[in-house]
């Protein structure tokens, strides 16, 4: 915003909003993690296997109950919502795609329209069908082709309903969980098959590009890249100062690199600052006094500052497309929310060309390996009625969106 002259007068006195009109304010979820019922994907077996506190169930019953969802959203006067597709409904088996599925997803991004929201889908968010999963997941072969064709399939069933499209959530945790620590599926610790899943991701979203790209052409593509905000613990230390630059290489620039050439836009996902110690090491909070949030995450605002200002060089539009915390007490989720807004507008007064904001979540929902207990929704969820109840935080966030303002009026 370019304060004027009433400037003089006081923040109240100024018209001008913070974010420009059209700017997507908006919230997030993931198939899996809302929906229910998503028993034919690899996260369903790993969680009959042990690997989450919880099995993830019913969820949110968001598969059924996404028009009263959309309305809620929509009630709050945001106007832009980030839903994925689930791969493993799609595509049961191998070269057959499911209609009444694909027309579901259809109905989705429709329904968001009829609400005045901007439809943002995701086409891979984590889960991938069992069939391939048994085959070997991402380094099955023939994978590539495999998503590339169910990419096409869900890009004809948008058509006219979503423009923006988002083709892989967060490739280097999928790569980091899976294959470095071994704590998703597939479970692997394998260096050279993490280097070779981030490489085949590559190729995932590439082909994909190209395979949308050339049947519709009026779509947005891109991907939400996950960005850590590494920073030395010690800033005079010379090992740590390369330990950052390094994982900051590895993490957060290469994957974007490698695809430049094919991405109408950047997605950013971005929740903490990681303090590095060493080339391969580090630790998630600088003391223990630092505020953090309940998955023990720094909290760290201006963290997404440097992140905006780190895409500069992609000279591409940018789209918050997760950012948001774990927290039962509300009046942290609020300030949280309202820091990390404040960060994002100080970014656009650099220049920097942010097109929207999505809040990770809408709903509070199945947080992978962590379960239920996590706390992210701007709706809490009962989870024995699945009764929605908007929280304080959602009631202020809408208010933002509605009136483009971030400080109260006569604020500071």
């Amino acid at each position: 915003m370019c304060l004027n002259t009433l400037g003089q007068k006081g923040w109240s006195a100024l018209p001008a909003r913070d974010f420009p009109e059209g700017f997507l304010f908006g919230a997030a979820t993931s198939s899996h993690q809302v929906e229910g019922g998503n028993d034919n994907c690899d996260w369903w077996d790993w969680e009959l296997a042990g690997g989450a506190k919880d099995l993830s169930g019913t969820a949110c019953e968001h598969y059924e109950r996404y028009p009263e969802d959309i309305a809620l959203l929509r009630s709050l006067g945001l106007n832009s919502y980030r839903f994925s597709l689930e791969w493993s409904r799609i595509e049961p088996e191998p070269g057959r795609f499911e209609t009444r599925e694909l027309e579901h997803y259809r109905d989705m991004a429709l329904a968001c329209r009829a609400q005045g929201v901007e439809p943002i889908v995701t086409l891979h968010h984590f889960t991938l069908p069992r069939w391939l999963s048994e085959k070997g997941g991402v380094l099955a072969p023939g994978s590539t082709e495999r998503f590339a064709a169910f990419c096409g399939a869900a890009a004809d069933a948008l058509e006219g309903a979503a423009r923006y499209i988002i083709t892989i959530n967060e490739p280097m945790i999928l790569v980091l969980m899976g294959y470095v620590d071994g704590v998703w599926p597939p479970g692997r610790k394998s260096y050279p098959a993490a280097v070779a899943a981030a490489q085949r991701l590559v190729r995932w979203h590439r082909a994909a590009y190209d395979r949308i790209r050339a049947r519709h052409p009026d779509m947005l593509l891109g991907i939400a890249k996950h960005w850590i905000d590494f920073q030395p613990l010690d800033k005079g230390s010379a090992a740590h100062r390369r330990g950052a630059a390094l994982q900051h290489y590895l993490f957060n620039r290469w994957y974007l690199r490698a695809i430049r050439r094919s991405q109408d836009f950047i997605g950013l996902n971005y929740y903490s600052t990681r303090y590095v110690t060493s080339l391969t090491q580090g630790v998630p909070l600088a003391s223990e006094d630092e505020p953090r949030t309940e998955m023990g995450w720094s909290i760290s605002p201006q963290g997404l500052t440097r992140a905006l200002r780190g895409l500069r060089e992609f000279r591409l539009p940018i789209m918050v497309t997760e950012n948001g915390i774990a927290a039962k007490d509300d009046g942290q989720r609020l300030a949280y929310l309202l820091d990390h807004l404040a960060a994002v507008r100080a970014a656009m007064r650099e220049g920097i060309p942010v097109v929207g904001y999505q809040y990770w979540s809408l709903l509070d929902n199945f947080e992978w390996a962590e379960g239920y207990r996590p706390q992210f929704g701007l709706v809490h969820i009962d989870r024995d009625t699945q009764a929605r109840t908007v929280r304080p935080s959602g009631e202020r966030y809408g208010e933002i969106a509605r009136t483009g303002r971030l400080a109260e009026p006569g604020g500071s």
